[in-house]
């Protein structure tokens, strides 16, 4: 059996990433940008899987990151005792969601989580109990993590479904953002020069990369462009948004831990960056 090149250096990236995880795990010294890496070698591992052996199971992985998001998320949440249903018809959600991408359904996977679960959520939380306070915010919150961590990541799915390089240049590009945006708030204090450097700082790596993968992602020069020149702003926009989500949770920046906040603070960027491309993507070249 031959592969071609472009899934050979998908299974490179793969290693390299395993090396950096092993190398980490050896010395047990954390890496500046670790759990980030972290993340992404699971994204890679989903795409890997989706290559050689099946994409039915590959997609499953990335349906089990899904699940540990949110599973942080409503372990953050001051979440009343009897809505326990409506938590179990959340994660329910998940594989409710990923079977209709599996099957390239997608009708039913763009209306699962904001039609079918935002509609199912109220039932259940109506039904969980008799104490009427804080329904409308079990509700909110609940439906809001299903949006976030799982409809939105779910976007990154299915564009693998049209092509594992679309979704690994969707994370790479997504992680040099991250780099960047790591750096520029180390080395800068003023809100104003942060946003304006975390912008333009990525900008020349992200278009290298996606000209130089356009062969294989099979993204025309002007659309990778364009791109390129969005996914920045979008991953701002997730950093931005997600402070604040984090700051109300009380999740704190010096101790990030996974179940305590370290897997929202690495999935913030692609809450803007996964469906925005997905969708620009799919009515342009699809």
């Amino acid at each position: 059996m031959t592969y071609s090149i472009a899934t050979i250096s998908l299974v490179i990236i793969f290693a390299v990433l395993s090396i950096g995880r092993i190398v980490r795990a050896l010395t047990r010294k954390r890496f500046l940008f670790d759990s980030y890496l972290s993340y992404s070698w699971l994204f890679f591992l989903s795409l890997i899987v989706s290559e050689l052996i099946s994409f039915s199971i590959g997609i499953w992985i990335l349906a089990l990151v899904s699940f540990w998001a949110i599973r942080e998320y409503l372990s953050l949440i001051d979440i009343r005792l009897q809505d326990r249903l409506a938590i179990f018809g959340a994660y329910l959600s998940i594989p409710f969601m990923y079977y209709f991408i599996q099957i390239e359904w997608y009708g039913m996977f763009i209306v699962s989580i904001p039609v079918y679960a935002f509609l199912a959520i109220p039932l259940l939380v109506a039904l969980g109990g008799k104490k009427t306070e804080g329904t409308v915010f079990s509700i909110g919150s609940i439906d809001f993590g299903l949006f976030l961590f799982v409809f939105c990541i779910g976007h990154i799915g299915y564009l693998s479904l049209y092509s594992s390089w679309m979704a690994a240049l969707l994370i790479v590009n997504v992680l040099v953002c991250d780099v960047a945006i790591c750096m520029v708030h180390r080395k800068f204090t003023k809100v104003w020069v942060r946003l304006i450097a975390s912008y333009f700082l990525p900008v020349p790596f992200i278009v290298a990369i996606s000209l130089a993968l356009s062969g294989w992602t099979e993204i025309p020069a002007g659309h990778s462009v364009i791109l390129s020149l969005m996914i920045p702003l979008l991953v701002i926009m997730g950093h931005q948004a997600g402070s604040y989500i984090k700051a109300d949770l009380g999740i704190k920046e010096d101790l990030l831990i996974p179940g305590r906040g370290q897997i929202l603070d690495n999935l913030q960027s692609l809450l803007y960056a996964a469906p925005v491309m997905f969708h620009y993507i799919r009515y342009f070249l699809r």
